[in-house]
């Protein structure tokens, strides 16, 4: 006998399994909902967050090479980016590069001259990569009441660019407006600041292919001109200057090294078999590997002043003005066999640049608050005497040696006894050759360095920031992050 189930029961069950269906299709919703947003912003959103600031370190990074190219191949730096004279930008044709169509752009301002007159450099570099997916933000955006989510990081321009209507295109506020973009996007935006290596940091001697000196009686060590003239403090700790004693480094961009006297800093190879003993009291690494680039001349020293065209016999040189580091007063001369003397204009800081095209053998006498740089294509040969700076600050009286462009050619510099002398060289194809026992401060790049005597070399460590610019490098690094 069948007996039937009441319809009551049959209708429970189908509300059960219902609500079950129901509850799990919720789970399952929420589930996939929950996967698409974070599939949305792992492959589209940080992914292009990351990418866009590959793309603006990327235009960072050739902002910064043209920077160098200011120094080293200057005709042809920021060809092609739009100037006004101290500021380059490469906005209105951005680099373009990547499977994903990056973008990169940048400008380039100078910001400061330092007290040499050399140019600080600003890079502002913008990265844009476009954003994949759904356009919207929705993920972890608040966790709880207290805390923010991603969003207000990474900001995704779907419409308009949220940077220029904020802050305006250079982010100082001026010039805002509602920019709309091509399709979803993420910019991110950086700033670098680079400022100009000087020949003279932190080395007394820096010599590419080899190193004979000082001889048992001579030594390097180093002071700072700032705290007063030069005194011997390295071997007492308790000296106020103690500190700016241990930096008359050497380095060495080869392993040939003979040593007689005490170096009082670091010395360097790059493969040499240097051992710690009695007369290095610093570091030592034979493992530095280094080249310096042929140096030459300047481009943007200003016109050259019609007199005097050679130093033969007693010159007084006095100038019409008193110049700046970055404008100095120019001249160019074909033989320099005299006695040559520069005079200070009045009480004003006095700036001159002599270039000499052929040797150099007379005599220099550069007054006190005058500030002379020399750059010569030839030899040099005088004697230690020769060379006057009436400051005693070395680095009121630099030379600069041209690189020859026959690679076959030698440069060389020879100096004599009797005398001392305060003064700065940066010859990096010139041999370098000091006989007897001079009493040197100041500093010098070169070729190869003999000393064949008991000379005495005292870095002036206020060196540090003085001098022309043989590179750049990059001192700052910032995300702007607004």
């Amino acid at each position: 006998m069948r007996i039937l189930r009441p319809k009551s029961e049959e209708g429970s069950v189908l509300i059960c399994v219902l609500c079950t269906i129901l509850i799990l299709s919720l789970i399952a919703g929420n589930v996939l909902f929950s996967c698409i947003t974070r599939y949305n912003v792992a492959s589209g959103q940080v992914r292009g967050w990351k990418e866009s600031l590959y793309a603006a370190e990327a235009g960072g990074d050739v902002a910064y090479a043209e920077v160098r190219k200011t120094v080293f191949d200057p005709t042809h730096a920021f060809n092609g980016w739009t100037s006004n004279g101290t500021s380059y930008n490469n906005t209105n044709s951005p680099i373009t590069f990547g499977r994903d169509n990056l973008k990169a752009s940048a400008a380039v301002d100078v910001f400061q001259y330092d007290s040499s007159g050399n140019a600080w450099y600003r890079i502002r570099a913008k990265g844009v990569a476009p954003v994949l997916g759904l356009t919207r933000v929705t993920m972890d955006d608040r966790v709880n009441s207290g805390t923010r989510g991603d969003s207000l990081l990474r900001k995704i321009d779907f419409q308009y660019d949220h940077f220029v209507a904020a802050y305006g295109p250079n982010g100082d506020n001026v010039g805002k407006a509602i920019v709309p973009v091509s399709g979803p996007q993420i910019a991110r935006r950086i700033e670098l600041i680079a400022v100009p290596v000087t020949p003279f940091s932190d080395t007394a001697i820096r010599a590419t292919a080899s190193f004979y000196g000082p001889g048992s009686a001579g030594m390097v060590d180093s002071y700072n001109s700032a705290n007063g003239p030069y005194y011997f403090a390295a071997n007492n700790p308790s000296d106020p200057h103690y500190s700016d004693s241990h930096s008359g480094s050497i380095a060495l961009g080869s392993g040939i090294f003979n040593l007689g006297g005490d170096i009082w800093g670091n010395v360097s190879t790059n493969g040499g078999n240097v051992t710690a003993g009695s007369k290095i009291h610093g570091t030592i690494d034979n493992n530095v590997p280094f080249t310096i680039p042929p140096y030459v001349m300047p481009s943007n020293l200003p016109l050259p002043q019609a007199s005097p065209s050679k130093i033969n016999g007693n010159v007084a040189l006095t100038p019409s003005t008193a110049g700046s580091a970055g404008v100095p007063n120019y001249y160019v001369v074909s033989s320099f066999s005299g006695n040559l003397t520069i005079n200070q204009v009045g009480s004003a800081q006095t700036y001159v640049d002599i270039h000499v095209t052929g040797d150099i053998t007379g005599s220099i006498d550069v007054k006190p608050n005058v500030h002379v740089k020399v750059y010569f294509d030839g030899n040099v040969s005088v004697k230690a005497q020769d060379i006057v700076n009436e400051s005693g600050v070395s680095g009121n009286l630099q030379f600069y040696g041209i690189s020859p462009t026959d690679p076959t050619v030698t440069q060389s510099i020879d100096i004599a006894s009797p005398g001392n002398f305060s003064a700065t060289f940066y010859a990096p194809s010139a041999d370098f050759h000091i006989n007897g026992n001079p009493d040197v401060t100041g500093a010098i790049v070169c070729k190869t360095f003999y000393e064949n005597g008991n000379a005495s070399w005292h870095y002036d460590r206020a060196l540090n920031s003085v001098g022309e610019r043989t590179d750049y490098r990059i001192a700052s690094y910032v995300e702007d992050m607004r």
